[in-house]
């Protein structure tokens, strides 16, 4: 019966770490999108900073139409990067929640394990300890009728 205790808990434990993989993974990729969406951010001040500043100064109509179309772009983009990080959001709650799951379901599979043993170590102290005492009571009957 401890095999197989033991072997669900090392399952358990596969699992959990598999889980902990993947929650790093979500994370970094989280965080990735988020440092996109900055980056992108940042384009776009940087581009329309230079806009304004050639605006100002005076520029053909079709080159202001070309940066008009562009921001609208990375409008588009910054919108989509969004969306993107809201997906990554809730794949990372989900990824956590299925983590910390894992991560309970093993540490009492190994709390329940570890018990076993010592209920096993108390039982066999015992018998050991009676075992000795019998000796012992064996001996003092032998020596006595000596």
């Amino acid at each position: 019966m401890s095999d197989k205790m033991d072997t669900v808990a090392e399952v358990a434990k596969m699992s959990e770490q598999h889980s902990a993989r993947e929650l790093s993974t979500s994370q970094q990729s989280h965080k990735q999108k988020c440092a996109q969406l900055e980056q992108l951010m940042q384009f776009k001040l940087d581009y329309e900073s230079t806009l304004e500043t050639k605006g100002s100064e005076g520029m053909p109509a079709r080159q202001l139409q070309d940066y008009r179309l562009f921001l609208a772009k990375l409008n588009q983009a910054i919108d989509k990067q969004r969306n993107d990080i809201e997906d990554s959001k809730a794949s990372l709650v989900s990824v956590q929640e299925q983590w910390l799951s894992n991560s309970r379901r093993k540490s009492a599979l190994e709390h329940l394990v570890e018990e076993r043993h010592k209920t096993r170590l108390k039982i066999r102290d015992k018998a050991e300890q009676k075992a000795s005492d019998e000796h012992t009571m064996n001996r003092r009957i032998t020596v006595s009728e000596l």
